[in-house]
């Protein structure tokens, strides 16, 4: 991860646009670029920021941060999926969306899996939902993301 320096005012700026949304600048700054993007230059860059997040997520884990390495294993399956979504054609929107999508895709594929993996996935992502996780539980909701990150990126 890298960081950008830039005016208040911009900085500012960008903070107002993620309000509405409970998006942190970072965010806002992606939501960006992906507008401005081609198609195959976002599904690109969606798979990039995944695998950078959940490698964000292992070296927090590594510390024994578990609420924010959650938060960054999330953030990577939440950009995986928004990549299977706009490669199917969808578009996730709001939170609800990312469990449509695991609905559909069990439907489609066969794969009942998929939803055992994703809700037990779900519950690292503790910056808005945060629940008491000790060790032994976080490492497997870690082991769950692993598997459906996997077959996610399979779709694509």
């Amino acid at each position: 991860m890298k960081e950008v320096v830039v005016p208040d005012e911009i900085f500012n700026y960008l903070q107002r646009l993620g309000e509405e949304d409970r998006l942190s600048v970072s965010e806002v700054i992606i939501k960006l670029v992906l507008d401005k993007a081609t198609t195959d230059e976002k599904l690109k860059i969606l798979q990039n920021i995944s695998k950078e997040y959940i490698e964000q997520g292992k070296i927090l884990e590594k510390k024994g941060e578990l609420i924010e390495s959650g938060e960054m294993y999330w953030k990577g399956l939440a950009f995986i999926m928004q990549a299977v979504a706009m490669k199917l054609g969808f578009e996730i929107t709001n939170y609800q969306d990312y469990f449509s999508l695991i609905d559909y895709l069990s439907y489609k594929f066969n794969d009942g899996e998929l939803v055992k993996l994703f809700v037990n996935s779900e519950k690292l992502h503790g910056e808005y939902h945060p629940r008491p996780q000790g060790e032994a539980e976080f490492k497997f909701r870690v082991d769950n993301l692993t598997k459906l990150v996997k077959k996610l990126e399979g779709v694509i």
